[in-house]
């Protein structure tokens, strides 16, 4: 999808925010009044950008503040801040807890304002062979609030994805041409245990979607206040489709502040050191954004 398709009727008027641009920004200053925020610093941006083919030729945005792991949104943006709009383009789908994460992104936002995602379709990508996240399991992510990626979460998606490199190939009904892994059963299980072990971050595709599973897990969400926000599929192409999160207020259900064993054992400190784990999938390889982006976990 291009960029015009990405912002289809997105309501982008008066200072906005988007969060991990990296080297390739959807809103691009100066179309567009709006802070970006990552998760690492410019200097360690440009360094990844440094080394990544794609980025070549590009000029690297610069971020104008930190989202720390570990960290509420709200006391990394500027003081008092209300953003009129936000946008976050393949980045919800690594984070091992999204409506935690959902949340803490409209917890700056204006009620009445929209937050735009471009998510990848399941459909046409190498999720292709997974299953789709479920209500019972953002529910459990939301309760739990998993700072890294779960073994769960690992151990799926090093399973049961395909080689990215496949992602167009696809035949006419829409089925896969080529069904190659990139990781093997065993392979899987070791980074699941690793991961359980050390509490340290694998970059994987934490949740599953396609267009209409994805806004019907999230209005049931938003219907017993959990999320508080409407929810809009906007466009979808065979890759990705984007959708839009209207702010209708705060939270009336809040998670328990009670944390299981694994997840409170997940520090900060251990995430700052892990961040520089990636997997081996030939994207990865090709430098490509989705692989270099620095996500925030909650």
């Amino acid at each position: 999808m291009d960029y015009d398709g990405r912002l289809k009727g997105f309501q982008a008027h008066g200072i906005g925010l988007e969060i991990a641009p990296y080297f390739n920004p959807t809103l691009k200053r100066p179309d567009f009044n709006v802070h970006y925020t990552d998760y690492i610093g410019n200097d360690e941006i440009a360094a990844k950008a440094a080394e990544n083919p794609t980025a070549g030729g590009r000029e690297i945005p610069k971020i104008d503040y930190i989202w720390e792991p570990g960290v509420p949104l709200k006391l990394c943006a500027p003081a008092a801040m209300m953003y009129d709009y936000a946008l976050a383009s393949h980045v919800m789908e690594h984070v091992p807890n999204p409506i935690g994460w959902l949340n803490e992104i409209l917890e700056t936002m204006r009620v009445g304002a929209q937050l735009r995602l471009v998510l990848p379709d399941k459909r046409r990508n190498n999720d292709y062979f997974r299953s789709e996240t479920t209500f019972a399991q953002v529910v459990a992510y939301w309760l739990d609030r998993p700072p890294v990626p779960t073994p769960h979460q690992v151990c799926d998606f090093l399973s049961a994805s395909l080689d990215d490199r496949l992602r167009n190939g696809f035949d006419e009904k829409g089925i896969p041409k080529n069904l190659v892994r990139t990781y093997t059963d065993a392979e899987a299980v070791d980074f699941a245990e690793f991961v359980y072990n050390e509490r340290q971050y694998i970059d994987v595709h934490c949740t599953v979607w396609s267009p209409s599973h994805f806004e019907a897990v999230m209005r049931r969400v938003a219907e017993l206040g959990i999320l508080n926000a409407d929810i809009n599929i906007v466009s979808e192409t065979p890759l990705e489709f984007v959708v839009d999160l209207t702010k209708r207020g705060e939270p009336t259900r809040l998670p328990s502040q009670k944390r299981d064993e694994w997840s409170a054992r997940c520090t900060a400190e251990p995430l700052r050191k892990s961040l520089a784990t990636i997997l081996r999938f030939p994207l990865a390889k090709r430098g490509a954004k989705i692989f270099t982006k620095r996500l925030k976990l909650l």
